[in-house]
């Protein structure tokens, strides 16, 4: 097999799902062991892939419903929290995109003991999750009883991000089946070629995964940021109760701005004059 049988064997399946790029040999590195782009400065074809599964949002209005408290927190205090993501741990999403795209070097356990993603991957990974605001009646009820129950808080929030890991969810359809156009570049490149293909931001990528017969009501928004040590902003705390603040209504410097522009509850939460407040009726 020759370089250039790989490139259009990539490109055969690219085209297959539907990816309109076209990639030539110089946009991937091909080595004894791997096929990948991730010494490359614009790496195309996982950008290409990348762009295909999980676009980018620049911006979007959303809703995040919440409990009183946490909302009259962020209302306050004029900062919302992005969470560890080690919080979902068991709720099927980085443990369930490994398993199922075959990610073994995640799962095999370190010097610890423990699985190298939590160590490798979980510290770095913080998150906030929001629902797309054209809901039926129905989806509100589901959001209202189990994420603002009792007397929770519906906000709405505009979304301006620069940060390139605003996207949506992607949902398994169905327990173990891997995403089609990774599965089929993984095992034709395996097969075929006796190479493993890595596709470059896959560790920030697997957080954009849950089961979808578990949440795929949720059409779920995820603002996820990558911490760095001595880079950026630093998390607050440490383990699955750590946190990453987010000043509201400027663009920060990792990249996101939120702006609540409705309040939504049953009674008026505790917070400043000027957020515009709606009383649900029940």
């Amino acid at each position: 097999m020759t370089l250039n049988a790989i490139v259009a064997d990539i490109n055969a399946i690219l085209s297959k799902h539907g990816v309109s790029d076209a990639m030539q040999l110089r946009d991937i590195t091909v080595t004894d062991k791997t096929v990948s782009d991730m010494a490359k400065p614009t790496p195309r074809l996982s950008d290409a892939i990348t762009a295909h599964l999980w676009p980018s949002i620049s911006s979007a209005t959303v809703y995040h419903y919440t409990s009183r408290e946490a909302a009259e927190n962020i209302l306050s205090t004029g900062i919302f929290r992005l969470t560890n993501i080690e919080k979902r741990l068991t709720d099927g999403e980085i443990v369930t995109f490994c398993q199922t795209h075959g990610l073994r070097g995640y799962l095999e356990p370190d010097a610890s003991g423990e699985p190298t993603y939590r160590a490798l991957l979980l510290p770095q990974l913080f998150y906030a999750s929001f629902t797309e605001a054209n809901l039926s009646h129905e989806d509100e009820e589901y959001f209202w009883r189990n994420f603002a129950a009792s007397d929770g808080v519906r906000l709405t929030i505009d979304i301006t991000a620069k940060n390139p890991n605003f996207r949506k969810i992607v949902y398994e359809p169905k327990p173990g089946t891997p995403i089609p156009l990774l599965t089929d570049l993984v095992s034709t490149i395996r097969q075929q070629h006796g190479r493993e293909f890595v596709l470059q931001g896959i560790s920030r990528l697997c957080a954009f995964y849950l089961c979808g017969q578990t949440y795929s009501r949720e059409k779920e928004y995820r603002a996820l940021f990558k911490a760095w040590p001595d880079f950026g902003p630093q998390p607050v705390g440490t383990g699955p109760t750590a946190y990453v603040e987010v000043p509201l209504n400027q663009m920060t410097d990792f990249g996101y701005e939120f702006r609540i522009t409705e309040v939504h509850a049953s009674t008026r939460p505790s917070m400043p004059d000027h957020y515009c407040f709606n009383q649900r009726i029940s």
